[in-house]
């Protein structure tokens, strides 16, 4: 058997969750999945410190040639971009990991490392327009904004301090 039960979307969406509980896992938060997406909502970073802040985010995967110069651009559902922009207790994150088109090449590891290929970007939507599409909205993540431990140590220091995204 050579574990391809699951579907190509199916295992962007399982690499993008790994990679995104690696992220949570070194800078020292939690990464929770949530059981039921019916918000847009696929999981939740949290701190145990200060005021146990908290943020939701919604986790894509793509291997589309969607890197420009200075953003991503990704077409996102209708229903995922109207959940994320709307006012919220939790601030809210869009979360799009990339990946190589090979899916051989997205990890390799050996005794001494383990590399995940590629990266993740993310974006807040919150008070983003409403639009007139029916069905996918092109939202552009900065490529500035890396889904890296420093990134997400700032968004929760950003979600401790009250000010929502």
């Amino acid at each position: 058997m050579n574990g391809t039960s699951f579907s190509e979307s199916t295992r962007k969406e399982r690499f993008s969750l790994a990679y995104i509980h690696a992220v949570a896992a070194r800078a020292g938060f939690e990464m929770v999945e949530t059981h039921v997406d019916v918000d847009s909502v696929d999981g939740l970073l949290r701190s145990t410190a200060g005021r146990r802040p908290q943020i939701d985010f919604q986790a894509k995967a793509s291997s589309q040639d969607i890197l420009k110069v200075d953003h991503l651009a990704y077409s996102l559902k209708l229903k995922n971009y109207e959940d994320l922009r709307a006012e919220t207790v939790n601030p809210r994150i869009l979360i799009v990991v990339l990946l190589p088109n090979d899916e051989t090449e997205w990890m390799s590891h050996s005794e001494d490392e383990l590399v995940l290929r590629r990266c993740g970007y993310w974006l807040s939507l919150r008070g983003q327009p409403a639009t007139e599409n029916s069905t996918n909205v092109t939202v552009k993540l900065p490529r500035t904004q890396l889904f890296d431990v420093d990134q997400l140590t700032g968004l929760m220091a950003r979600a401790q301090a009250g000010p929502l995204l």
